[in-house]
């Protein structure tokens, strides 16, 4: 039955980590041109979209798959995710900056900022504590449970963070639920 059960997840694993790449490039291009051509800030929310969801997910996905090198694949992964998502926030950071806009002043950018705080802090934890060939408390089962727990809600966080920033831009609820669905029919499979 196990065997079964893992068979399984793997036959879903690689079209999901396809669907989210699809979907992370379409929907982060879409919302990146919203401004009405591409400019610097269109940057902000294609790189949020490819870090926390593709990147993300990816690497959740991948460590769902269970063993020592899907273990290390979902640790690169996350590290890219944390660049990706790193150098969107520098994008709306240096724009704020040009345009003397004061920052984190929305539920947009605390939300968001919490899962960029998040990802770096887990990534850490990760590579010292769990690392699977050297980390001090890779045996540990409640550093391993906390670490999985505290993923969870920053990867939820993120993509609600992302869901926000779209409904802030785009107005018009048909398109906001083209939006945020496929995210929560992803959630079942990545953040559940």
């Amino acid at each position: 039955f196990v065997e079964m059960a893992q068979s399984a997840l793997h036959a879903q694993v690689a079209p999901l980590r396809v669907l989210l790449l699809v979907y992370a490039f379409g929907a982060g291009i879409y919302a990146a041109f919203l401004p009405g051509k591409w400019v610097w800030f269109s940057w902000h929310p294609l790189m949020m979209m490819v870090g926390f969801v593709w990147l993300g997910g990816a690497a959740i996905l991948q460590k769902k798959l269970g063993g020592l090198e899907n273990t290390k694949l979902h640790g690169y992964l996350m590290g890219a995710a944390i660049l990706a998502s790193s150098f969107a926030w520098y994008v709306i950071y240096s724009n704020k900056e040009a345009n003397q806009k004061p920052h984190l002043t929305s539920w947009h950018s605390w939300i968001g900022m919490a899962a960029l705080l998040g990802y770096p802090l887990l990534g850490l934890v990760g590579m010292v504590a769990l690392h699977p060939e050297m980390g001090v408390l890779r045996t540990n089962k409640t550093v391993r449970k906390v670490h999985k727990w505290l993923g969870r809600v920053t990867t939820a966080s993120a993509w609600i963070a992302c869901v926000v920033g779209f409904i802030n831009m785009q107005k018009d609820l048909t398109t906001q639920v083209l939006f945020a669905g496929p995210l929560l029919a992803a959630s079942y499979f990545v953040i559940l």
